[in-house]
């Protein structure tokens, strides 16, 4: 009897996992100081009397929490960082992206002692370093890395793209790359950014949408100041032409002007939820659901310029 060979089982995925503690720390940071300005901002504007400096305050709170929300998912980005290595490609996980490289394109592989520290531009603070930057005798080099010395730095150099990792175990992951990619599969595939989750939506990639919606935005926001810029001036009393009531003139409390400024709001706000969702299986439905905010933005501009105008 012979002894039939056992079938060979596939290797594990390889996990590196950079030092992380420092950037997340200084993210989260950010988060929270621009959450705290926000509560803070936030409480001055709940209540206070319709005028500009309240504006103001709902403006800066609104912009305070974009921040936040924004270094927050950063600082999850730094958390969730990771070099993956598997039986064809080298996967770089940040955050809800990843960046693929196929194990066969990679050519050589070299350590950060060995070349000249270079600036890097995009998000740059201590412990996180994402972004690009030219780095001499190698070029333009997209940098995923938490490094706090050159030291730890290894440079990944293909056929396509350089890029520059924070590895300590350096001999380790050199080892992992080339004996996974002596087994690599023959067949060929492109490097190639992914998005995961949310960031997966095609909203974020389509220039006209993210257009429409930055002005639908600039649109309530030149409404909703004007009107708690005009309304202090306002009698108690005011006449509203707006809607037309055929020939009929509504007389009313001013404080029914605060009120277009609330469905303005509201419009942009549902708008934007319903287009974005829309968006993701038909694209000129979403197309349509945020530009209609941008245009009834202005429309009830010109219902408040009416009724301030007639008062």
């Amino acid at each position: 009897m012979h002894a039939r060979p056992r079938p060979r089982l596939p290797l594990s995925e390889a996990a590196f996992h950079p030092p992380r503690a420092l950037g997340v720390i200084v993210g989260g940071a950010f988060a929270a100081w621009a959450a705290a300005l926000a509560v803070l901002t936030g409480r001055l504007a709940v209540g206070a009397e319709a005028e500009f400096k309240t504006f103001l305050a709902w403006l800066a709170t609104a912009v305070l929490v974009g921040l936040a929300v924004v270094f927050a998912n950063w600082a999850y980005s730094v958390a969730r960082l990771a070099y993956v290595i598997d039986q064809s490609a080298l996967t770089i996980r940040w955050g809800f992206r990843r960046v693929v490289i196929p194990l066969d394109t990679i050519q050589r592989m070299l350590p950060g002692r060995t070349l000249d520290e270079a600036h890097v531009a995009g998000l740059n603070w201590w412990g996180c370093h994402v972004g690009g930057a030219d780095v001499k005798r190698l070029g333009y080099t997209l940098f995923y890395s938490t490094h706090s010395t050159p030291d730890e730095l290894l440079y990944i150099v293909t056929t396509e793209e350089s890029y520059a990792l924070t590895v300590l175990d350096q001999a380790a992951f050199a080892e992992e790359v080339q004996s996974r990619a002596a087994m690599a599969p023959v067949d060929q595939h492109p490097q190639r950014a992914t998005a995961t989750g949310i960031a997966a939506l095609p909203f974020w990639r389509d220039h006209v949408a993210l257009y429409a919606l930055a002005l639908s935005v600039v649109a309530s926001v030149v409404l909703c100041g004007y009107v708690y810029a005009q309304y202090p001036g306002l009698p108690e009393v005011i006449q509203l032409d707006f809607p037309a009531l055929g020939g009929v003139v509504r007389v009313g409390n001013r404080t029914e002007i605060l009120r277009i400024v609330y469905l303005a709001v509201g419009i942009l706000g549902a708008n934007t939820v319903l287009g974005v969702a829309v968006h993701a299986r038909e694209r000129a439905a979403g197309l349509w659901l945020i530009g209609s905010s941008g245009m009834l933005q202005l429309v009830l501009l010109a219902a408040a310029v009416l009724a301030i105008r007639s008062s």
